[in-house]
């Protein structure tokens, strides 16, 4: 019997298959919570069989008075092992409607378990949606899209984004309940919150089961897809936000200056300052500022990086200028087209550019 492992199961309106679920944990865990989340008092009888299992092992059964989401069920499971378990030094998360086997569920336990460095790391029980037959094409396909936007915006490498399967150590579930979200929401920020933290991931294979198509699954293709997805929207808007006040200034002063710059006399030499090289300039400096701010924030720059940070943002911004600069000046002699029309080719690929470098270099902690 696991002792210092407790074994948290979020639920809402669920079918038979908890019955079973329960019924195999019991005799591998001596620590078993079950968070009702609200569920319809038809769903009662299921609730008493799972109680009447608790004869080997602790069964404790927590009630929402109505549907608050999975992320809030997730919350009060691990606020109530903080305050009524301290025996307990880890937590493993599955999923109510079958789809984790105890046999993956132990390999997971094991490999946190086992796990040697200094941190303990968080252990994702990972199926496989790259060969997979069995998995649905539109789950298929979501959790994929996912993963490569966490990878694209985080700079984070985990297969399975949406795995129920989760082992967290005991130190980590109080940051864990000040994450946002109260719905499915909540286990994509807890991957962001946790990859901030500096606290390993650890992915363990497991097996796939969808039962009947996943029809007992309460997950909203639109909605709660929504509510995943917004949390890449942050990124996306630091970057754009920033294009629209570069591009806004910049379209501003080219109308405003040019043809309408003054000759410099030096020596015998007279030269014409450049209205693009002007106006992407003080267009720049503006939009740099404010991409620095909300950049900063985004990544969540502490203290002891803040000051690495600016010097390197400010070498990124002057090269991203001059590219910039040189690139809508010489596009809109060789083109012949509008130096604002070239400005939407060039900047728009030097804003991507320059928010991985800021992710990987310019805001890197120092502990990475």
């Amino acid at each position: 019997m696991i002792e210092d492992i407790a074994a948290l199961i979020p639920a809402y309106n669920p079918d038979k298959e908890m019955i079973k679920v329960v019924g195999e944990l019991v005799s591998e865990f001596s620590n078993i919570v079950i968070v009702d989340d609200g569920c319809d008092e038809s769903y009662g009888k299921i609730f008493s069989e799972v109680e009447r299992l608790g004869e080997r092992s602790s069964i404790t059964i927590l009630h929402h008075e109505v549907n608050k989401g999975k992320g809030a069920a997730l919350k009060t499971g691990f606020s109530y092992i903080l305050e009524s378990l301290p025996g307990v030094s880890a937590v493993v998360t599955l999923d109510a409607d079958g789809q984790h086997t105890v046999s993956d569920t132990l390999k997971c336990c094991k490999g946190f378990e086992d796990f040697e460095g200094k941190t303990k790391p968080v252990v994702f029980g990972c199926r496989d949606f790259k060969s997979d037959t069995k998995i649905p094409a539109r789950s298929r396909f979501g959790n994929r899209l996912t993963s490569r936007l966490l990878k694209l915006f985080g700079n984070i490498t985990l297969s399975d984004t949406q795995t129920g399967l989760r082992v967290f150590g005991r130190d980590i579930l109080a940051d864990l309940c000040a994450v946002p979200g109260e719905r499915y929401e909540f286990e994509m920020n807890m991957i962001f919150e946790l990859h901030d933290m500096g606290v390993p991931f650890m992915e363990v294979p497991i097996e796939v089961i969808y039962l009947n198509e996943n029809e007992s699954s309460h997950f909203n293709p639109i909605k709660d897809s929504i509510r995943i997805y917004k949390v890449f929207f942050k990124f996306i808007a630091s970057s754009l936000g920033s294009f629209v006040v570069d591009y806004a200034l910049f379209s501003a002063l080219v109308c405003l200056l040019a043809n309408r710059m003054p000759e410099v006399s030096i020596g015998l030499l007279n030269l014409s300052i450049d209205y693009i090289v002007v106006s992407t300039v003080i267009a720049r400096i503006c939009s740099g500022i404010f991409n620095y701010c909300i950049n900063r924030m985004i990544f969540k720059t502490r203290k002891k990086d803040a000051a690495g940070s600016g010097p390197r943002y400010f070498i990124l911004w002057l090269a991203q200028m001059l590219i910039s600069a040189n690139a809508v000046k010489y596009l809109t002699l060789w083109l012949g087209i509008p130096a604002m029309v070239t400005k939407i080719i060039v900047d728009p690929i030097l804003f991507f550019i320059s928010y991985k470098v800021q992710q990987v270099w310019v805001f890197k902690k120092k502990d990475e």
